[in-house]
């Protein structure tokens, strides 16, 4: 328990990880007899403010790309109130944030192909295919279905289009984020003009 708590490191609030090293470490404690007043007592607490003490607070995680980010603070000095930016080290979440943001404002080039691609939003088994290659859908046409969990699921377009890229079948095992099929806009599907006979 003691190595436990000792691997324990908390940043940014007050914790009573040093006042239960403190505890546990007591011979009161270790002994396994009563320990009558030990919580309240000024040697616990005296041990416990210097374990707490000795013990540095994490450093932030930094971002892969050492991007930074500042943080309002309040600070008091000589009587005075101060408003700073601390400059801390980006969280992983933001850059994952920014990324997705990226990838949803469109664009060309992988963007736009990003935007036409329909994938599986679980892992599971292919149940049926309702269109082919070439095939003219509308928005919210099934494209497939899948069974994941006893459960089956209509993969829907996300859009008006052409269907090219079918990569499943039916009995196949799919898996989480693979693309089932692009439903182009641009007009061609193996070198036909939509809606041409």
């Amino acid at each position: 328990m003691l190595r436990a708590l000792e691997e324990y490191s908390i940043g940014g609030v007050t914790t009573l990880l040093g006042f239960h090293r403190a505890l546990l470490a007591h011979a009161c404690f270790v002994e396994g007899t009563t320990c009558h007043g030990i919580v309240e007592s000024e040697e616990l607490a005296a041990e416990a403010a210097r374990l707490t003490a000795a013990t540095p607070p994490p450093a932030p995680a930094a971002s892969a790309d050492g991007r930074v980010q500042g943080r309002a603070v309040a600070v008091e000095v000589g009587g005075r109130r101060f408003d700073v930016t601390v400059l801390e080290p980006e969280p992983p979440h933001v850059e994952l944030a920014r990324r997705r943001r990226e990838r949803s404002s469109g664009g060309g080039g992988a963007h736009a192909a990003a935007k036409e691609a329909v994938v599986s939003p679980m892992q599971g088994t292919v149940l049926s295919v309702d269109v082919a290659e070439g095939d003219e859908v509308t928005a919210g046409a099934v494209l497939c279905v899948i069974e994941a969990m006893k459960m089956e699921n209509e993969i829907r377009a996300h859009r008006d289009g052409v269907v090219t890229g079918l990569t499943v079948a039916p009995g196949e095992a799919v898996g989480t984020g693979q693309v089932i099929c692009v439903v182009s806009t641009n007009g061609t599907a193996a070198g036909r003009e939509p809606g041409a006979e």
